[in-house]
């Protein structure tokens, strides 16, 4: 995996005033962004990442998002394969996605492709979820 670096950028550009993050479709593919984190964030109630997005990441993890009610993720989103080199007859799968500790997490959404070269998926303390849609 290559170097990793820390993109600063302004979280209130990213969330609207009901406090529901928005990425907009075909954002943040760079080489160099290869993870998405948030933690510990008692403000956001939605995460809405659209299609095409983090192409590169291959650690997806929400934690302690005390007031998280959904997430939704478009199209080949977060999948590598896109990417990849057409001369190689394999992907290697290395990505991973966890989300826990987010006790009012209701639903997930994930759309198609996406994720789709991740090899581990853990969900964790979700005690309010209710449905997943993969």
């Amino acid at each position: 995996m290559g170097k990793s670096e820390y993109v600063q950028y302004d979280m209130s550009k990213l969330m609207d005033s009901s406090n529901t993050m928005i990425i907009q479709n075909g954002l943040f593919n760079r080489d160099d962004i290869t993870s998405f984190n948030i933690t510990n964030n008692e403000v956001l109630k939605r995460i809405m990442i659209g299609d095409e997005c983090f192409g590169m990441v291959r650690v997806f993890e929400l934690d302690g998002l005390g007031e998280l009610e959904s997430v939704e993720i478009g199209n080949d989103s977060f999948t590598k394969t896109k990417y990849a080199d057409p001369q190689w007859n394999e992907i290697p799968t290395q990505g991973s996605f966890r989300i826990q500790n987010c006790p009012k997490l209701k639903s997930i959404q994930i759309g198609n492709e996406s994720c789709e070269d991740y090899h581990s998926f853990e969900l964790n303390n979700l005690p309010s979820l209710q449905s997943i849609d993969i």
